[in-house]
């Protein structure tokens, strides 16, 4: 009987005693790919789109150790400057900063690890991280309406419109919007609600609401005075 085929993880990190130390904790379980540059990590993913043999995988990176700039590459993405889909990702770093670990999170990062790595952190941060991508939706993100930009959405907001406009009738189920972001892992129930409230607060100017009656959160157009 054939095994299963491992996972596939992508470390962007030059630091060697790092690479060593993601070989000894993740090598025996997961397939790794060391990246050196984020030139290495744009050329991986461009083949990764023109395959046809697609996988989900996972990277892990340090910003400060990617021989690129990390955070410009995620700007770009967030505000649509990018042709590339912003990958699933961990992020590591030595660097304590509370607006940094804002901006990944922000971005869409699973994560924001503290270097020195602790081993088993890090494999129960893959861990949950993998059941999340393996157990979601996978959505090509949208920020158009009808014909409309939505600008200066976060990570999570692309997440909750794509949604909504994969639906026909544009409704959903409170339980379905969980599932397809959060792999039905347990959050505060209130984070939902205060990512819709910031999605509806951008779409009324354009004239859309986002309304809710027994669970059912619907997208529909602003009813005329």
């Amino acid at each position: 009987m054939s095994q299963p085929q491992q996972e596939l993880i992508w470390i962007l990190d030059n630091d060697r005693t790092c690479s060593a130390l993601y070989q000894q904790t993740l090598g025996l379980q997961y397939r790794l790919r060391i990246l050196e540059s984020l030139d290495e990590l744009l050329e991986a993913m461009a083949g990764q789109a023109t395959s046809n043999h697609r996988e989900s995988w996972l990277l892990i990176a340090d910003p400060e150790h990617s021989r690129g700039s990390l955070n410009d590459f995620f700007k770009k993405g967030t505000s649509g400057g990018s042709p590339n889909r912003l990958p699933e990702c961990l992020i590591t770093s030595r660097v304590d900063d509370l607006n940094l670990m804002r901006f990944y999170l922000k971005a869409g990062a699973r994560d924001y690890l503290l270097k020195p790595i602790r081993p088993n952190e890090l494999v129960a941060k893959v861990e949950r991280a993998l059941h999340q991508i393996n157990n979601r939706e996978i959505l090509i993100l949208r920020n158009d309406l009808d014909g409309l930009e939505v600008s200066d959405l976060t990570f999570r907001e692309h997440q909750l419109l794509t949604i909504f406009l994969s639906r026909e009738d544009r409704s959903v189920k409170r339980d379905e919007l969980y599932g397809a972001i959060w792999s039905k892992v347990n959050v505060n129930p209130k984070t939902l609600d205060v990512h819709l409230f910031n999605l509806r607060r951008k779409l009324r100017p354009l004239g859309y609401d986002i309304l809710c009656q027994n669970q059912l959160f619907s997208l529909c157009k602003q009813a005329e005075d």
